[in-house]
């Protein structure tokens, strides 16, 4: 069963550029730090940028199938963007229920879950 999520960076002006994850939204957080020290807040944003253009994430940075160590991160290549921003952040996008929010100069994760609108 999927659980969904939007995963989002802020930047210091306060702008929130996110997008839709479809699967493993409620175990996120652990991976979005692995990515963070590996790849930095402006990977994330230019990741990000990359799945709105797609309309979201299949998945957010899992291992790897193939048997391999680095985990990797699936769109959905759908023929709509679907951009979340600070204006709709707090919208439920396709019923996500987890939220993930990071912030852009300190790389800190802010997590909610089980949420319903």
């Amino acid at each position: 069963m999927s659980i969904h999520a939007t995963l989002g960076i802020q930047f210091p002006d306060r702008s929130i550029s996110a997008c839709y994850v479809h699967c493993d939204g409620a175990s996120m957080k652990p991976r979005i730090q692995s990515f963070l020290e590996e790849k930095t807040t402006t990977g994330l944003a230019v990741l990000i940028a990359e799945a709105q253009g797609k309309g979201g994430m299949w998945s957010f940075y899992c291992p790897a199938c193939d048997g391999t160590s680095e985990s990797v991160t699936d769109f959905l290549d759908d023929d709509s963007p679907y951009v979340i921003d600070d204006e709709n952040w707090d919208d439920c996008h396709f019923g996500a229920t987890y939220r993930y929010l990071v912030d852009y100069e300190t790389s800190n994760v802010r997590e909610t879950g089980k949420r319903r609108k």
